[in-house]
């Protein structure tokens, strides 16, 4: 029987990570990533290899992947890619044609880190992959089961109804695969769980799970909301962006910027990596050396930091406890959530003793699955 693959195009604001399944039964056969896409120092890691490549838009991205992919590019039948905004329309996997491309192009502004690229990963894939399907698989899709009184902002409804202001919710496919792994860990039924699951990761986002399903999550309107993350801000007084607007005379654009790209943990310590921040507050991080030395007031601010980003997340968990009434699980999962048994450490300290699983995301399996069986 002729060998039939799936791609999948997972593309972050300056990374584009794709994965190879075999058709028949999504096992893993290829995968790399294109990192730093618009910036200094771009390369692609393919086959344990890292090779520097100039790489200045995502679709010149999808295009090297092409290139180093060989023989697998003629077998591919299927290219599913993560769309993070569905816009509340969207609520589950679609074939991309011209009208869905139409509407995508409405949601941009909604995640404007996002969106946009996952939109030209889809027009790359329809260019230089004619007449393969492309299936879009939304963020906000495991979201389409909260209860309004979660979603909808306490503003004039005309907000909401006119402007489709609410809280959309996103990681919701990450979210989605570690709740169904942790069913599969627990022995239970997915239907029968009350879950927390806790994606950390440069993007960081809890979700409420009862019985198997969303009801509430930290992400909103945008994914800026919510928890610290590496440099967006998280939750904050909605009165300090106009405060910067009208007494600052900050411009709408920089305020966005601040708040999307140089606030949370790159904004209070200067570092994005959590490792680094670890270290710096007086905490070993394995495999991980920082060169230099550390003054007082570099291990001050790393631990206030420390102490904002853990005591945010501990805020989270202890609502969603009293919302759900019984916690099967607390699950971890993502960049720091999957391997830092430090954080893991730091966020149970003085919680109630919760039964913890740790899971490995793999947003791209799930992705395949879908595009698999909507195809």
């Amino acid at each position: 029987m002729e060998q039939k693959y799936i791609l999948v195009i997972n593309a972050g604001s300056a990374t584009l990570k794709f994965k190879i399944f075999d058709f028949g039964d999504l096992k893993l056969v290829k995968e790399g990533i294109v990192e730093r896409i618009g910036l200094m120092g771009s390369f692609i890691e393919f086959d344990g290899k890292k090779e520097f490549a100039e790489v200045e838009k995502h679709d010149e991205a999808f295009k090297l992947i092409l290139s180093k992919i060989g023989n697998f590019r003629e077998k591919i039948v299927l290219v599913g890619h993560r769309v993070v905004h569905g816009g509340g329309k969207l609520n589950e996997p679609i074939i991309v044609n011209k009208s869905v491309i139409k509407t995508l192009k409405k949601f941009n502004n909604l995640a404007p880190l996002h969106n946009p690229v996952n939109l030209k990963c889809i027009l790359a894939s329809n260019k230089y992959l004619p007449g393969i399907p492309d299936v879009a698989v939304f963020d906000t899709a495991f979201y389409k089961t909260l209860p309004a009184y979660a979603y909808i902002y306490a503003i004039p409804l005309k907000f909401y109804k006119k402007y489709k202001i609410r809280r959309y919710g996103f990681h919701g496919i990450s979210h989605q695969y570690v709740a169904e792994q942790s069913a599969l860990k627990l022995k239970k039924p997915l239907s029968k769980l009350n879950l927390i699951t806790c994606h950390l990761g440069s993007g960081c986002s809890i979700t409420a799970i009862k019985n198997g399903e969303a009801i509430d999550t930290s992400l909103g309107f945008t994914p800026l909301e919510g928890l610290v993350m590496s440099t967006r801000s998280g939750s904050i007084d909605p009165a300090i962006p106009l405060y910067m607007v009208n007494k600052l005379k900050m411009s709408g654009e920089e305020v966005d910027a601040l708040l999307n790209k140089r606030s949370g943990l790159f904004g209070l310590s200067g570092s994005m990596d959590m490792r680094e921040i670890l270290v710096k507050a007086g905490f070993s991080v394995s495999g991980f050396k920082y060169k230099g030395r550390i003054t007082a007031k570099e291990k001050e601010i790393a631990k206030l930091t420390l102490d904002i980003f853990i005591y945010n997340i501990k805020k989270y968990i202890g609502a969603y406890s009293m919302i759900l009434g019984k916690v099967d699980a607390l699950v971890f999962t993502a960049g720091i959530g999957e391997r830092s048994a430090v954080i893991r450490r730091l966020i149970l300290k003085d919680l109630p003793k919760f039964r913890v699983v740790v899971v490995p995301t793999n947003e791209e399996f799930l992705i395949a699955s879908l595009a698999k069986k909507l195809l």
